[in-house]
């Protein structure tokens, strides 16, 4: 198996919506588009990323003690983070049991994905689903998409590529023998 490893912020199985069939969808960290409308505002960034949920917050202060860098403070019962200081390290997210603060998105390698959407090949088979890689853009990382196909492509799994297309067009070249469907997303259409 490659040591190739990407960015993802989630895998989300039991999907219809990405594909045909019962599929697993493969959400990748990172668009260069940046919509301000995006559907997966968490998917814009490439790197992982601290969110946080006010409405989640218990007021509990581990969060304040935890952070290393001074990054969340108390104004009027809230704790806030203080995003100029926020090195995105985790600490708070890793005392944050309700929820409030948590780390989005991680480096995973080809293996760790697939033996995740591996587990499902039984509904694949039965249903014509499979795999969709979706993000975010698939397509901003294409060495670790072209490993996650051809990995795919070996495991008899059916593969989606959910994109907006705004790739270089070697890229698109390059994976489009490893790939079974296209997803088109189209952002805008105008004259120019």
């Amino acid at each position: 198996m490659s040591e190739t490893t990407g960015i993802i912020f989630n895998i989300m199985k039991f999907c219809v919506h990405d594909g045909p069939g019962i599929r697993t969808t493969v959400f990748f960290k990172g668009c260069s588009l940046q919509c301000w409308w995006c559907h997966n505002p968490e998917g814009l960034s490439d790197h992982p990323d601290l969110s946080f949920r006010p409405d989640l917050c218990l007021g509990c202060g581990d969060c304040l003690e935890a952070c290393p860098n001074g990054a969340v403070e108390l104004k009027d019962g809230d704790f806030l983070p203080l995003w100029d200081r926020c090195q995105r390290c985790g600490s708070c997210a890793q005392v944050c049991f309700s929820g409030a603060r948590e780390i989005v998105g991680r480096e995973v390698s080809v293996e760790e994905v697939m033996v995740e959407v591996e587990k499902d090949i039984v509904f694949y088979r039965e249903s014509g689903g499979g795999v969709t890689f979706s993000g975010g853009e698939p397509l901003n990382q294409p060495d670790f998409l072209m490993t996650l196909l051809g990995s795919c492509r070996l495991a008899g799994i059916h593969t989606a590529v959910e994109t907006a297309g705004y790739s270089p067009a070697d890229v698109i070249r390059e994976i489009s023998p490893r790939t079974d469907l296209f997803l088109y997303d189209l952002k805008v259409i105008d004259d120019e």
